[in-house]
């Protein structure tokens, strides 16, 4: 698969909303819950690379996890089909707790209608950042038409994120937002904006949002 190419992180270069930001999300839901957010927190902390000048000083999960024939992407296709799916939305909305859907509902779609391109992220995975690299670097996409959330610095980021899940059926990130287009996946399917790249969709996309 494609390897990737070992840059400063990306989203220092990009436009974030900067309101809520600061507070982490908070694991609400029952002990199992917590539990599995807690487990998933330390194996994300446990396997993440050390930042180096060879690595673009990322200090996120391993980047080659993000190409497309890795374990790691064999395994995020398998989890978003049948039980599993249902399974990993279950915990998304038990972690998210008691929160005003109608609010975050309402945030999630102020933000995709006032961008040409969203992506809800979270900071240390590998999809996300091979992601922005792809529409930032390689395609050239004009950076200030791109808005990031990263749902794992968000306060309200574990809503966020049930709430994608249940308008998407994939609790996994990124999550891929392209004026005209709706919901285009992730990084490597739901189509997924490297599929859609290489079949040269991709750029007409984001031209007819304005995003470049």
């Amino acid at each position: 698969g494609d390897r990737l190419v070992s840059r400063p992180p990306l989203r220092l270069a990009m436009m974030e909303e900067e309101t809520r930001r600061g507070e982490k999300p908070k694991a609400e839901g029952n002990f199992l819950t917590r539990l599995i957010y807690n487990l998933e927190m330390l194996r994300v902390s446990k396997s993440s690379e050390t930042p180096s000048e060879g690595n673009g000083m990322w200090s996120g999960e391993p980047r080659e996890w993000a190409e497309e024939r890795s374990l790691a992407q064999k395994a995020s296709e398998l989890s978003q089909k049948g039980f599993v799916a249902s399974f990993k939305q279950w915990v998304a909305e038990s972690v998210a707790g008691d929160y005003d859907q109608e609010e975050i509902g309402r945030r999630i779609d102020q933000t995709i209608s006032s961008s040409p391109v969203v992506m809800f992220s979270f900071s240390k995975c590998p999809f996300c950042l091979r992601s922005k690299e792809l529409l930032l670097n390689e395609i050239g996409m004009d950076k200030s038409k791109l808005t990031v959330i990263e749902c794992d610095e968000d306060a309200q980021g574990n809503a966020i994120r049930a709430e994608l899940g249940k308008r998407t059926g994939r609790t996994s990130m990124p999550s891929i937002w392209i004026r005209e287009q709706g919901f285009v996946g992730g990084c490597n399917d739901g189509p997924g904006i490297v599929p859609l790249h290489k079949e040269g969709k991709l750029r007409g996309m984001l031209e007819a949002a304005n995003a470049l």
